[in-house]
């Protein structure tokens, strides 16, 4: 149920209502730094309408000297801050709790209640305001005073700055729908939880979730882009991955041969592998947890059972599911996050090449037995190399089981490409990140064209995913680094093409030496 309140005051008055968490940029004087678009007809913030917005970053400028080509980086900052007002919103938990602390940290979002214009006033009003302002500036207004936007938050179509579609999945307290970000265009998966139904252990396992996966920044990792909170419901929007489970395709196609499952798995062992360096172990790794972002390309996803541990510290919980267990798991002791993992792992590997998981029972009792006794049976198409990574893998002593580097180093993947980590820019500009990152200049240049600056990044940068500007910050960096990461893959699908060309031509004229040497 959403909180609502009255405005008694005339619509020409009034100061406009701003969900809690989002900046909005004061109105613009006769010297103000932004300028205004000439085409005052489309007032529609979901076009694709060129809305000019203050320059933070001139990127268009270049000299040539006889060396080399150098980008000349032109800041122009706003020298006083009182250009930007954080907007002052109504504090819900002190009218519902008497000034008691909300318990749920996250971003409120806006209520359509909250937000009463009849459609007469917003129309004049949208006259006078929308051809001054920027993309960003349109898209706050109009989920803050157009009765159609309002209508669409009523009937959970839409939540903060994202257009809700169809569902995606469902669980015991939770859904996930599919969303479009209004601004990027970019397809998000939303996961809704309803609060009511959330007992206190499912409420930490959700702060653990959001905890891990913001240190995360891997292209085979789903990315968290921002947390949105109402009074019923709990919204994470994450990075959308449309190609289906890992294991509805093994399930539907059949057993991967090794040719194909190789450079997926290459993928999971980068993934994990910067996981482990920030210090997250996932705890549920399985072949449903496998995203398919595009055909050969996966995301290690759903981090509701992991955690960010110190360095060689043990754990004690039970978490994940019991085909995918590790024996240590089994035991009621202190285990190794890490090897838990790897393990898991080495099921997803054996599941992916073999087409089901190594260790079977018919109750989860003979199941705990056959993992504890590390019992299982390799068939013989399984190449020898494939067999000692899985041997090594599944080994029941995590002392004597493998590590992440000795899986990379292991001959089985001698050939295989492991992905990089992304690397992480600054939330300011840098002129050094300008100079040498294109996914810098293209994530400054694209939010200068949404109208979101750097006085406004420096404001919202200690709330992180809590926030509208910096869910919108790192969906349009995750598209910049998505484009660069696609020019790589290109280069690197277009060196095996060469290879495997150059490979028939070699073999055809072996073969034509041969003819010729026997007439």
């Amino acid at each position: 149920m959403y909180y609502s309140r009255s405005v008694s005051s005339p619509v020409g008055n009034r100061k406009p209502n701003i969900p809690n968490g989002i900046i909005m940029p004061k109105k613009k004087s006769s010297n103000a730094l932004f300028n205004t678009s000439s085409d005052s007809s489309d007032y529609s913030h979901e076009s694709n309408a060129e809305v000019q917005s203050p320059s933070i970053i001139d990127l268009s400028k270049k000299t040539r000297s006889n060396d080399l080509n150098k980008i000349v980086v032109k800041n122009i900052m706003y020298q006083n801050s009182k250009n930007i007002i954080q907007a002052e919103s109504h504090s819900v938990d002190n009218d519902i709790k008497g000034g008691q602390k909300n318990p749920y940290p996250f971003s409120r979002a806006a209520s359509t209640q909250s937000f009463a214009v009849s459609s007469k006033d917003y129309n004049s009003e949208r006259q006078l305001s929308m051809p001054h302002m920027t993309l960003y500036e349109r898209t706050l207004y109009l989920l803050t005073n157009d009765p159609a936007h309002q209508k669409e938050v009523a009937l959970g179509k839409r939540i903060g700055f994202y257009r809700l579609g169809k569902e995606l999945g469902a669980g015991n307290f939770s859904k996930v729908k599919l969303g479009v970000h209004v601004l990027t265009k970019e397809k998000v998966a939303v996961k809704v939880m309803e609060k009511a139904k959330m007992d206190q252990k499912s409420q930490k396992l959700l702060e653990r979730e959001i905890e891990s996966i913001e240190f995360l920044h891997h292209p085979n990792i789903i990315r968290l882009f921002e947390c949105v909170e109402t009074l019923s419901k709990t919204y994470l929007i994450m990075e959308y991955a449309g190609g289906g489970e890992l294991y509805n395709y093994v399930h539907s196609k059949g057993k991967l041969p090794e040719d194909v499952a190789k450079p997926i798995f290459a993928q999971l062992i980068s993934a994990v592998s910067h996981m482990h360096s920030k210090n997250v172990i996932h705890r549920d790794i399985k072949a449903e947890n496998v995203i398919f972002a595009q055909p050969g390309w996966v995301k290690l996803a759903d981090f509701g059972f992991s955690c960010k541990v110190q360095d060689n510290v043990m754990l004690k919980t039970f978490c994940g599911s019991p085909p995918y267990a590790a024996p240590e798991l089994f035991k009621d002791q202190e285990y190794y996050g890490p090897g838990v993992d790897i393990w898991a792992l080495g099921v997803l590997l054996y599941f992916m090449i073999v087409g089901i998981t190594p260790f079977r029972g018919d109750t989860v009792s003979d199941l705990k037995q056959t993992i504890l006794k590390g019992q299982y049976s390799m068939p013989e198409y399984v190449t020898t190399f494939a067999q000692h990574v899985i041997n090594r893998m599944l080994d029941v002593n995590p002392q004597r089981r493998m590590t992440i580097q000795d899986i990379k180093k292991a001959y089985w993947l001698n050939d295989s490409k492991f992905v990089d980590s992304y690397v992480q820019l600054s939330i300011q500009p840098d002129v050094k990140e300008l100079e040498n990152s294109p996914v810098a200049r293209t994530l400054w240049n694209q939010l200068h064209e949404y109208g979101i600056n750097e006085i406004m990044m420096k404001d919202a940068a200690g709330k992180g995913a809590r926030n509208a500007i910096i869910g919108t910050y790192r969906i349009v960096l995750f598209q910049a680094q998505s484009a660069e990461m696609e020019k790589q893959r290109t280069k690197v699908r277009d060196h095996l093409i060469q290879m495997a060309e150059r490979k028939k031509r070699d073999e055809k004229r072996q073969q034509q030496s041969r003819a010729c040497s026997i007439i």
